[in-house]
């Protein structure tokens, strides 16, 4: 029996996660620790997240009878990977409750109905034009601007390329691009701010919105996220307007995390949707009441969502294998230093996150500051934290 039939799981229930980020063993974890059998399918036997789960199914993501083998033997599934791709979802929805559904993992693996969402509840997007030939990049550059950035339709294109355009002369680049798909012409906007705010949603609409949190990066990984961050109070009331206007447009149910960036004018924009756990939400693993993979199992096990309190200031270093000898001389002294391996999870190369650390004190600038003077991580400007 299902979750649709019996709309609440108990302890006991089974719950089957499959997926391959390294947040799978933090939601099997959790799941075991409120009582619920858990299963979990890969194909990586010696995966984490397969070791830690009370039954486990070995198979790749095309592999139907193995799937469906997982899948009746659950009775609700789980997914921790925005990479799945909508029609093993669908497949999954066919043959067990899957809360989250495909629906949000289908809007944003294609950057036209993606941006189509944004434009239905009125948030700002970057201009673009679509892009079928060599000749419509010539044709739009003028209303788009330099720079500009092409960019496949699907995400997951297997031979999709992004191009940066700077001047006419990069143009010329983009011939042959678009056999191989659909494209569009993105005009770049300079952002001065990234926040993340995880929001968790029951099957009834129930909306539980946890604080913004700050994201720096460094290349496409992330470096710190920190919280409590100042914004101004109508910033703020946009933000939540924008994160109950995607909820109340949606059937997804659980935890999925909103991506903004702010201007330097406090332009808002939403730079991502990702439906399903965030790195940035790791930060609530200490910073708040409840974490992200607690909230987002009372809402698939059809639970009232739990209050969201932050604790006090926090903030959240990844680091990668290059950093790991020096973490280790910090094992030894940081005594609010709170560390997280990622085991058993594959890197593909030396920057690729292998962990990260979770800093706690009475003021956010200060535990900035005890990262900068580790000279571990490059200097992050930390002048938009808020010490209140």
């Amino acid at each position: 029996m299902s979750i649709l039939d019996k709309r609440v799981l108990y302890p006991g229930d089974t719950i089957g996660v499959i997926g391959d980020s390294s947040n799978g063993p933090m939601i099997v974890a959790a799941a075991r620790q409120s009582g619920f059998k858990v299963g979990a399918y890969g194909a990586d036997e010696t995966s984490e997240m397969l070791q830690l789960a009370d039954f486990k199914i070995v198979g790749s993501l095309s592999d139907t009878d193995r799937l469906q083998d997982f899948a009746e033997r659950c009775d609700v599934v789980t997914y921790d990977s925005e990479h799945l791709s909508p029609d093993l979802l669908s497949f999954l929805a066919d043959k067990t409750s899957l809360p989250q559904g495909s629906n949000l993992q289908s809007m944003m693996a294609d950057r036209l109905l993606e941006r189509a969402f944004y434009e239905q509840i009125n948030v700002n997007v970057a201009p673009y034009a679509t892009i079928v030939s060599l000749d419509d990049v010539y044709q739009s550059i003028n209303s788009i601007g330099y720079p500009a950035l092409l960019k496949p339709i699907q995400k997951d294109l297997v031979h999709g390329e992004e191009l940066q355009i700077n001047t006419q002369t990069d143009i010329a680049q983009a011939a042959g691009l678009t056999d191989w798909g659909t494209y569009i012409l993105e005009s770049t906007v300079n952002y001065a701010r990234e926040l993340s705010v995880t929001v968790a949603r029951t099957a009834d609409g129930e909306a539980s919105l946890f604080p913004p949190a700050e994201v720096k990066r460094q290349g496409n990984h992330i470096q710190w996220v920190y919280l409590p961050v100042q914004l101004a109070a109508d910033v703020k009331a946009e933000m939540d307007r924008i994160c109950n206007e995607i909820v109340a447009n949606l059937t997804y149910v659980g935890v999925f995390d909103v991506d903004f960036m702010l201007t330097e004018s406090n332009a808002i924009y939403v730079k991502a949707i990702i439906p399903t756990f965030s790195e940035a939400g790791r930060i609530f693993d200490r910073a708040t009441t409840v974490t992200q993979y607690e909230q987002h199992l009372r809402a698939i096990a059809g639970l009232p969502l739990s209050d969201v309190e932050v604790l006090k200031p926090t903030v959240l270093a990844a680091f990668n294998e290059s950093q790991l000898s020096a973490m280790r001389t910090q094992w030894q002294i940081k005594q609010n230093w709170h560390f997280t391996y990622y085991h058993r999870f594959k890197q593909e190369d030396e920057d690729d996150i292998i962990g990260h650390i979770i800093v706690q004190g009475d003021d956010v600038h200060k535990l900035l500051e005890q990262l900068e003077d580790t000279e571990i991580w490059s200097t992050a400007d930390a002048s938009d934290a808020d010490e209140d």
